[in-house]
């Protein structure tokens, strides 16, 4: 038992620290970069070392383990641990038996808290960039349907996804826009096709004045139908088009929900 938990356990730092995958995390990112004010553009362009918000995406996956750049260093800084209430509830995660020192919800509100109100302006510039890293990918990660963490249930297992391959669930929902997904789109065309019709008042409905508990809460309640959708038997055709569906909107949430902080902050 003890040797299948520790199997468990890496296989979830391998599948859970990459939500979205490359492709989903740029596709959020470009989403938030659309809705940035002119004035977080420029104060944030500042940071950035030359490169575009989206080039950091995924740098947390890349570069957050290997120098801890976390709060813990661990696949839980990507998730979002709920209670039984669907409230945000930092605490152990039930599966693992490990005591949770860090997560995305954490290192978010730590970036906003230190950088709002002008606060970006007395840190180190080094601090910033980082704080941003942080920013554009864990806001899109509390997105992923996995990384809602729900600390009263299981929530991981395998699923067959034909050819006598297994995954986990988590990894599933981390290569929906790409592997298991059913667009074969560039990031900018996820970004195109997934705000062309969004009106100004379904943007600010989605980012909710920047309440990232309300955020946490509202994934919470609307994820779990992720469970339904795939299951631990064979996953479908029709389960991916389900899952996409669930995906493009909570990839377009992390994106727009991200330049709300972004502006809140820089802007």
């Amino acid at each position: 038992m003890k040797r299948f938990l520790i199997i468990l356990l890496m296989s979830l730092v391998a599948t859970a620290s990459y939500s979205w995958d490359k492709r989903g995390h740029d596709a959020s990112t470009m989403i938030a970069e659309k809705y940035l004010t002119k004035k977080a553009r420029k104060n944030i362009s500042k940071y950035l070392e030359g490169h575009t918000l989206t080039w950091y995406a995924s740098y947390m996956d890349y570069m957050g383990y290997h120098y801890k750049l976390g709060l813990s260093n661990e696949w839980f800084d990507h998730c979002s641990p709920v209670n039984r209430k669907m409230e945000y509830s930092n605490g152990d995660y039930d599966d693992s038996g490990i005591s949770q020192k860090g997560d995305a919800v954490m290192c978010i509100r730590k970036a906003v808290d230190e950088m709002k109100d002008g606060g970006y302006r007395n840190l180190p510039d080094s601090t910033v960039t980082l704080y941003l890293a942080w920013l554009a990918h864990f806001v899109p990660d509390i997105h992923c349907p996995s990384h809602v963490i729900y600390n009263f249930r299981s929530t991981n297992y395998w699923v067959n996804v034909g050819g006598g391959e297994k995954v986990l669930f988590h990894g599933i929902w981390d290569h929906v826009p790409d592997r298991y997904g059913i667009h074969d789109w560039s990031p900018g065309e996820y970004c195109d096709h997934l705000t062309r019709n969004l009106s100004r008042k379904e943007v600010k409905a989605i980012a909710m004045d920047g309440d990232v508990l309300g955020w946490v809460h509202q994934n919470a309640v609307e994820c779990l139908v992720a469970y339904d959708i795939v299951r631990p038997d064979t996953l479908t055709d029709v389960d991916c088009y389900n899952a996409t569906v669930l995906a493009d909107r909570q990839l377009v949430r992390g994106g727009i929900r991200l330049a709300c902080l972004l502006n809140m902050i820089f802007g």
